[in-house]
């Protein structure tokens, strides 16, 4: 599934001059290009149409694009990422199971339909960075929903973004979220440098994983997105020589089994090396068998499927 990114309407409604807006919207480009880093497919949803929209009061979409060159090369990117399905932004709650009309959001009193919508389909909001108050990762929002027998209010917070700078706290979130769509094992492999680039891979493990137990294949996939998570950012070095785990999945291999999970790794011309870390899948007795390589905080993978026995795994 694609990252929906929601146009926060909101922030097109201030008294910017075509200046200002000039500046936002190079920046809003900026942001969708670096989400778009991320290895996402990344969907720009709006509420109307982009031409006749007013990105300030009184100064329209076109207005901006007729204005450059270079701003009419930024139109014809966001074009490319843009859902230009009429009703988009309803249909993509609808296609989710929400009824526009039995739910309300308001951020500062105003209603927001596109950081509504971020809020029903664990999306994103996205800002034109035109002021200082969407310059922020999260927005508050009050919701207004038609319960059974009256109207239930309550509040929450909402993925946002109007700068790369402030898209950065949602990358772990957001690259979980474009993983959802992988269902295969060879379109783990094909995308791997995108989605696990803290994960080496011994040639065997690719192996592994194509002949992997089809029951097995979300654990795997949750249990790599947990060790990717791990260590791009919770292995303090200076602080202790192993990482805080991200998954309660994880111990090392007992001294008696660990000529089990030993193998050759090309990393080390060819020696052999224990690859004793590892992490259990279930149902049945799965492991995935992985070292520690501190001096790239990353980890290498040897081994993923049955649980080993007796007999020790070929080279």
């Amino acid at each position: 599934m694609p990252l929906s990114l929601f146009l926060n309407e909101l922030s097109c409604q201030s008294d910017a001059g075509p200046r200002h807006v000039d500046e936002a919207m190079a920046t809003f480009v900026a942001t969708l290009k670096h989400l778009k880093s991320w290895g996402q497919n990344v969907e720009l949803v709006t509420e109307s149409p982009l031409q006749p929209a007013e990105l300030a009061r009184g100064y329209v979409y076109q207005q901006w694009v007729n204005a450059s060159p270079r701003n009419r090369e930024r139109h014809r990117y966001i074009l490319r990422l843009r859902d230009r399905t009429p009703g988009a932004l309803r249909g993509v709650l609808e296609a989710a199971g929400h009824d526009p009309a039995e739910v309300e959001h308001f951020h500062d009193g105003r209603r927001a339909i596109g950081i509504g919508a971020a809020h029903l389909v664990d999306g994103m909001a996205i800002s034109l960075p035109v002021s200082p108050k969407w310059a922020a990762s999260w927005l508050d929002v009050d919701i207004n929903r038609v319960g059974e027998d009256d109207i239930e209010t309550y509040q929450d917070k909402v993925k946002h973004c109007s700068t790369p700078h402030s898209a950065d706290e949602h990358e772990t979130w957001a690259r979980g979220a474009g993983l959802s769509s992988l269902t295969r094992p060879s379109q783990l492999l094909d995308a791997w440098e995108e989605f696990f680039p803290r994960l080496e891979r011994l040639p065997r493990f690719d192996r592994d994983l194509r002949a992997l137990d089809p029951k097995w294949f979300l654990p795997v996939r949750g249990l790599l997105a947990d060790l990717q998570s791990t260590a791009a950012d919770h292995w303090n070095l200076a602080r202790s020589p192993e990482p805080d785990w991200q998954n309660p999945h994880i111990t090392p291999e007992s001294q008696s089994r660990r000529h089990l999970c030993t193998f050759a790794d090309p990393d080390l011309d060819g020696r052999d090396a224990c690859f004793s870390w590892h992490g259990r899948m279930t149902p049945g007795k799965g492991r995935l068998y992985f070292r520690l390589v501190p001096e790239r905080k990353s980890f290498r993978l040897g081994y993923v499927g049955d649980k080993p026995g007796s007999d020790r795994l070929s080279n």
